[in-house]
């Protein structure tokens, strides 16, 4: 899975630790995350990429649950609530 995330410098750097957090889940192949870029069109946009790869349910071992899902909303929701907005 590849994203791109557009924001503010700090909401880029939320983003970052967020999904940084995630790096050594048992479900997660691997993460990247790059460095901060500024917005070629605003001073006031930056972005980051992120990628990710999540091992499928027939990689995972029997020891391990079963990968669910990706849950977009779940994720979105995080954002939200690590800023402090309602979801």
């Amino acid at each position: 899975m590849e994203i791109r995330v557009i924001g503010t410098k700090e909401e880029c750097e939320t983003a970052a630790s967020y999904y940084g957090h995630l790096e050594g889940d048992v479900r997660l192949k691997s993460i990247s995350i790059s460095k901060l870029y500024p917005s070629r069109y605003s001073k006031q946009k930056f972005r980051i990429y992120i990628e990710m790869e999540y091992y499928t349910a027939v990689e995972v071992d029997a020891e391990i649950d079963p990968v669910k899902e990706l849950d977009l909303g779940t994720i979105h929701n995080a954002h939200l609530s690590a800023k402090g907005w309602k979801t």
